[in-house]
């Protein structure tokens, strides 16, 4: 197995938003789904959830 980073990012209605984990697999594809698949475990918390870094820039 080997070590990967992985960056998701979901593009929704208000924004986008980026999930990055590292995580261990056999390949890429195998690495974006063990990716996935912890993003939803912590939908379950997300009322729990707050950001701890932000950058604002003006339009």
């Amino acid at each position: 197995m080997a070590k990967f980073h992985v960056t998701l990012k979901a593009s929704l209605s208000d924004g986008e938003f980026y999930w990055v984990a590292d995580v261990q697999a056999e390949n890429e594809d195998a690495a974006m789904a063990v990716a996935e698949a912890r993003f939803t475990r912590q939908l379950e918390n997300a009322a729990k959830w707050s950001f701890s870094e932000a950058d604002v820039e003006p339009l």
